[in-house]
């Protein structure tokens, strides 16, 4: 008989824990070392595709991409950037990062676009002529209202005696930033300004661009991540009304937008009409339709399961996980990556909370190092299930009801229908064709409610 766990080992897994769920938090990766820590390539072909899209295409045509929150869209973004840098100047930003996203209009996008590429010029350390590189700084500074004195006067010094300047520019930028970012007044100013004048920012980003282009040599292409998480209202705003100030900078720019957006026709046809390429991200796509609602369903697509697998198992150590529920966690998922990391994310809360009890004073040992096991994926996904039900009502009973019967909605502009799919109650997923089905924690609470009967042996 084995002998219970230490009190040592008890911590030791508890740390252990701590550090998956740190590795498991949502962020995109970023970094060249998060990438390389973490990513695993689960849809190459979608990455060459817009590689080569980008290779191709003109200097000033715009692109989009679009997918299910959580497919993976940002980590994806990332690694072209890291692809194309060698022969593009590639500036890749949330406009959230910059901008609450309830101010997000066509003015506020553009503004952005110009702060980065003077951002990016900045770090990447572009030669850009003295007298140039001010007068862009005052430009920036008038319209946020941010003194530019320190960086005028560290300027003249700074080129003088053959100096850096990077402190004054520095703080220059954190202030742009936080203005941009907690000042409403600032941002309606600068909305006010250029609504009447958007010929003139357009202007000044394409100065801002050729100069870059110029002394890095490069073409130049911008990556505007996040744009896919507006709501309906701002998107028809965004992409509906203002997609032409959106394609007049003269050079490549890749948009993101909402999934939903492809539901609606006008705004479709709009878009197709101003851009060269909608690409969009599939969600995984583990079943053939109809065989994730029988009774013990066995995946077809093995390949992409066991991708999901090695994502998680470089975020989580296989050992703290039972060999037997990996696979039923990453279905669970229903092919969203950010849902198999919500769900790993959550099952490590519950085995912390486990071990910390275990450590207090007087607790009762365990027989063995908790890890994660069929038990605590249930808990878990209870979790999330009354967490799915809480916005849903009687007729989005009938809704989803709809969808896993027929595959499909009675209308594919239904705005309750579009709310569902940017919740991921619905999951959209393409092969040979278009057809819908439930998130399977959502199938799970509906046959728990009594809306789906079981499936039948």
């Amino acid at each position: 008989m084995s002998p219970l766990p230490s009190t040592e080992d008890l911590q030791k897994q508890l740390d252990r824990f701590r550090a998956a769920n740190q590795n498991l938090r949502l962020q995109p990766l970023k970094t060249s070392d998060e990438l390389n820590r973490f990513w695993v390539e689960h849809d190459p072909d979608l990455l060459d595709e817009l590689e080569q899209t980008v290779k191709s295409s003109l200097e000033t045509e715009k692109h989009l991409l679009t997918g299910h929150t959580g497919c993976g869209k940002s980590t994806l973004l990332a690694e072209l950037r890291y692809r194309l840098e060698p022969d593009y100047f590639v500036v890749l930003f949330s406009v959230s990062d910059l901008v609450e996203m309830a101010d997000i209009n066509h003015v506020t996008i553009l503004f952005s676009v110009a702060t980065q590429l003077l951002e990016a010029a900045e770090e990447k350390e572009i030669s850009i002529p003295p007298s140039t590189r001010l007068q862009l700084y005052r430009w920036l500074g008038k319209h946020t209202q941010v003194d530019t004195r320190q960086v005028e006067e560290s300027f003249e010094v700074g080129y003088e005696a053959g100096g850096g300047i990077s402190g004054a520019i520095a703080k220059f930028w954190a202030a742009v930033k936080s203005t941009l970012k907690i000042n409403a007044v600032i941002r309606d100013e600068i909305t006010v300004t250029f609504e009447r004048q958007i010929s003139e920012l357009v202007s000044q980003i394409n100065f801002i661009a050729s100069v870059i282009a110029a002394e890095s040599d490069r073409p130049l292409l911008v990556i505007i991540d996040d744009l896919d998480k507006l709501n309906l209202d701002l998107a028809t705003k965004v992409y509906g009304n203002n997609i032409q100030p959106l394609s007049q900078p003269s050079f490549r720019i890749l948009y993101t937008i909402p999934i939903f957006i492809l539901r609606d026709v006008r705004l479709r046809k709009i878009l197709e009409a101003n851009t060269a390429r909608i690409q969009i991200m599939r969600v995984g796509k583990f079943f053939a339709k109809g065989d994730s609602h029988q009774p013990h369903p066995t995946p077809v697509n093995l390949e992409l399961v066991e991708s999901f697998e090695q994502i998680l198992n470089r975020r989580l150590p296989p050992d703290l996980i039972d060999e037997a529920v990996r696979q039923m966690l990453v279905l669970k998922s229903g092919g969203v990556l950010r849902e198999m990391v919500r769900i790993a994310s959550r099952c490590c809360d519950k085995c912390m909370v486990q071990l910390g009890r275990s450590l207090r004073s007087g607790a009762k040992i365990p027989s063995a190092l908790p890890k994660i096991d069929a038990a605590i994926l249930q808990q878990a996904l209870t979790d999330f299930q009354i967490e799915y039900d809480e916005p849903l009502g009687q007729k989005d009973y009938e809704l989803l009801k709809g969808i896993y019967q027929e595959g499909k909605p009675q209308d594919a502009e239904d705005q309750r229908f579009l709310d569902l799919l940017h919740g991921l109650h619905i999951l959209e997923y393409r092969n040979a064709k278009l057809w819908y089905d439930l998130n399977p924690i959502v199938l799970d609470l509906l046959r728990q409610e009594g809306v789906l009967s079981e499936p039948h042996e």
